[in-house]
């Protein structure tokens, strides 16, 4: 059995995830159109969401697809691969934040 078919696997993921995003059930059931019911059927494991379900919650609770197990745009380049991640997991601040810093690289570097 792989990753992503484990209903309970993928409850822990999406239940730890909406804790720390520090939404309730109802909060995220709303922003990503389901009932808070149905959620909490995903967050226990008793239901599986649809594919269209699924994206909406990963995408709200900023969750890297890979941590199910499914590993896409990958190159063979790890320093690449390592920043594709950092920059797919960060938030709207911490984007800014990075995006910033690399300027600041680039045009000191443009300087030398």
């Amino acid at each position: 059995m792989s990753l992503f078919d484990d209903k309970n696997f993928i409850a822990k993921k999406i239940k730890l995830a909406r804790k720390n995003a520090d939404l309730t059930q109802a909060e995220l059931a709303e922003k990503i159109g389901i009932s808070a019911k149905q959620l909490s059927r995903i967050e226990m494991g008793s239901f599986v969401p649809s594919l269209l379900t699924f994206l909406k919650i990963i995408q709200e609770l900023n969750i890297n697809i890979d941590e199910f197990g499914i590993l896409i745009n990958k190159t063979d380049n790890k320093t690449r691969d390592n920043l594709i991640k950092i920059i797919n997991s960060a938030n709207d601040s911490e984007l800014k934040l990075y995006s910033e810093v690399i300027g600041v690289l680039i045009k000191n570097s443009a300087v030398v």
